[in-house]
């Protein structure tokens, strides 16, 4: 039976990068297999990608600010 990848995080220590002439980032990912071990990997991002992810991880944000009560 194959290893099946269970999530994925980010890498720590490594920095996304923007490649202007592919109009396209890169974000750094680590895919945890359900054997235990990981695998480095990749997320590609369109710059439309990119900005989407913006607005998600920004709501993720305030949503996360209010329930410390604090205010966004």
């Amino acid at each position: 039976m194959p290893v099946r990848a269970t999530h994925a995080t980010l890498s720590t220590g490594r920095d996304a990068v923007y490649d202007r002439r592919a109009r396209q980032g890169s974000v750094p990912i680590e895919f945890h297999l359900d054997d235990g071990s990981t695998l480095d990997g990749a997320l590609i991002l369109t710059s439309a990608e990119v900005v989407w992810l913006h607005q998600q991880t920004s709501r993720l944000v305030d949503a996360h600010e209010r329930a410390l009560g604090g205010t966004p």
